[in-house]
């Protein structure tokens, strides 16, 4: 064995021999490499009896037994390859029944610290759950690398282009130099929507995008960070492609790494007139089969460049008419919070059959009789209103909204004659006059998780800053909660509210109708100053997009009906609560789910809703 130590050098010195002398050499190397020797013994030493019992479990060389030279120098790597040993030298010792195979080792250093350079990103915790379990004894650099492998895998679940490129042992301390390609420039590139070629510039105001970038030039470059901001930006509704380009940057090196981003962009046409169709709920009258209603719209999403939306609405229905004229801020500028503001006008007619209508087949009585005789059955509310709203995200899933709007409300015959009473001599006003006014504050708040569950509240006060004007608070609460049971769904849905102080009838919680109590009319159950509504729906697919439904409603007033002016639910013989029990198909649309349900209520009787949502 020592002879073939020997040869080694010699076949180092051989390299730089020329002609005839370097075949001869190799030649006898081959032969030497082959050359089988016997081992009589092999011995670990220089280490502690665990690390040798290491070493020993890796060997496959075993007494007693003749080996090559190449077998020999692989069992050293396996060795070495256990990762606890810094060096592993070979020597060999003539004995009388053959060669003495001893193995110096030299265990790794203990490892006393960790020093991490350039990494910005990496938190000190994650860092030092990954080299914990290297603490106590001899560095393993097999456990050293999967420990680098986690950190690696850090940045690569995190989307950020960061890594371990070096690391130094020594002392006892391993420093690691860590390489986080950080944001150069970010430009922004308009492309021509046919050609996709750059164009000088866009419709959109730079400030406008780059108020939805987050990553920001010196910061770490991540993946995730950049869907996020493509996102935010499609978000916006002005384009139709949104993509970010990473480049190197010229000042780019292995130890600071950077990239420069492109983010191009496409821009879609943001403004026009509309028209459409619709459905309304409340129909026309009592009958079973919902209302329609047309729209005319103009509208400019991207106002000035600056994603401010301008919308003027008309809508007409068979019982409804809505004028509407509305400025929306999505972002205030320089706000940190990304607050929006929407300033609106509105004047509205609809059909107040939900409060003041005749009960579901109810028997006709004389005052009934007589309202249709006068023609006063069908009473139409108007409003003229003008506020303004600030919502804003609140944490993850949160936003809020605060308001504060002015309205004026009154009642009308079908020829737009102010009505002072309803068919039984009750005021439909608060004040007896024609109209009522108040200034309205709200507050609410709404979460919406990724499972569908969501829940709102809100809070209204009507502020009496004049004699004449409304005071009431009025509290509303909505939870909404889905149930996966493998192919079916459980929806769950329930609703409350109350009204504290000056309540005009048209102002009162209507109960019954598609989106209460199915299997009644629009508000069939009653009207009160509180109510509860809860829904059960169970829903499987049939064919995509139709979806299967069986549900049960029920909904209750409270047995606060009375305290309504006039009690309009009592006087037309409404129960004040019920349930409804039914099915029906569910189209999933664009638009939203198109219902088509029918339901029994618990005075057998039955009814056909048709929706577009729900509410």
């Amino acid at each position: 064995m020592s002879e073939q130590g020997n040869s080694g050098a010699g076949q180092g010195a051989s390299k730089g021999g020329k002609g005839d002398g370097k075949g001869s050499s190799s030649s006898k190397k081959g032969e030497e490499d082959e050359e089988r020797i016997l081992v009589s013994e092999v011995e670990v030493v220089g280490v502690s009896e665990e690390l040798k019992r290491i070493a020993y479990d890796a060997l496959t060389s075993r007494p007693n037994f003749a080996y090559t030279l190449k077998e020999v120098q692989a069992d050293l790597k396996r060795v070495f390859a256990t990762g606890w040993f810094s060096s592993c030298v070979p020597d060999a010792e003539d004995t009388r029944d053959g060669v003495k195979l001893v193995i110096k080792v030299t265990a790794n250093p203990e490892l006393r610290g960790v020093v991490a350079r350039g990494a910005n990103q990496l938190p000190t915790a994650v860092l030092q759950k990954a080299m914990r379990p290297l603490y106590g004894g001899p560095l393993n650099f097999v456990d050293f690398s999967r420990a680098v492998e986690r950190l690696d895998g850090w940045y690569r679940d995190r989307g950020i282009l960061g890594q371990v490129i070096d690391f130094n042992f020594e002392g006892g301390i391993v420093d690691l130099t860590v390489g986080e390609a950080a944001v150069g420039s970010i430009d922004l590139a308009f492309l021509d929507p046919a050609t996709n070629s750059p164009k000088a510039h866009g419709a959109t105001q730079p400030g406008v995008i780059r108020r939805h970038l987050t990553m920001q030039p010196g910061r770490a470059y991540s993946l995730r960070q950049a869907k996020q901001d493509i996102d935010s930006i499609y978000s916006t509704g002005l384009f139709e492609d949104v993509n970010i380009v990473p480049q190197e940057a010229e000042d780019s090196t292995e130890q600071q790494p950077k990239v420069d981003l492109t983010v191009n962009l496409v821009e879609r046409k943001t403004g026009g007139l509309g028209a459409g169709t619709g459905i309304s709920a409340a129909g026309r009258g009592s009958g079973n089969m919902p209302g329609f209603v047309g729209n005319f719209t103009y509208s400019q999403r991207n106002l000035l460049g600056l994603n401010q939306k301008l919308s003027a609405l008309v809508e007409l229905g068979q019982a409804d008419s809505l004028f509407r004229l509305q400025w929306v801020d999505p972002w205030i500028r320089g706000d940190p919070n990304r607050t929006s503001m929407t300033v609106s006008m509105m004047n509205t007619r609809t059909s107040a059959a939900a409060i003041h209508g005749k009960a579901l087949d109810a028997d006709a009585t004389s005052a009934d009789a007589a309202a249709d005789a006068r023609g006063t059955d069908g009473v139409t509310l108007g409003r003229l209103v003008a506020g303004t709203e600030w919502r804003r995200p609140l944490a993850a899933n949160w936003s809020g909204i605060a308001g504060l709007t002015w309205q004026r409300s009154r009642c009308m015959d079908s020829h737009g004659q102010p009505l002072l009473s309803d068919a039984y001599g009750a005021p439909l006003t608060f004040s007896g006059k024609a109209s009522d006014s108040m200034m309205l504050g709200v507050i609410s708040g709404s979460y919406s998780a990724n499972d569908g569950s969501s829940m709102g509240v809100s809070l209204e006060q009507a502020l009496p800053l004049h004699p004449s004007w409304l005071n009431f608070n009025r509290l509303r609460l909505r939870l909404e909660q889905p149930i996966l049971m493998g192919p079916l769904t459980l929806q769950l849905r329930g609703k409350a509210g109350s009204v504290y102080g000056d309540l005009p009838p048209y102002e009162a919680f209507p109960l019954g109708g598609t989106n209460s109590v199915r299997g009644y009319a629009e508000g069939g159950v009653g009207s009160g100053r509180h109510f509860v509504e809860g829904s059960a729906e169970l829903r499987w697919l049939l064919a995509r997009p139709v979806h299967g439904t069986l549900f049960a409603d029920y909904g209750s007033d409270l047995d606060s009906g009375e305290t309504v002016i006039g009690d309009p639910a009592g006087t037309r013989g409404k129960p004040g609560s019920g349930y409804g029990l039914g099915g029906g198909i569910r189209i999933d649309s664009p638009l939203g789910p198109v219902r088509l349900e029918y339901a029994w209520n618990d005075q057998r009787r039955g009814r056909f809703h048709v929706a577009l949502g729900y509410d």
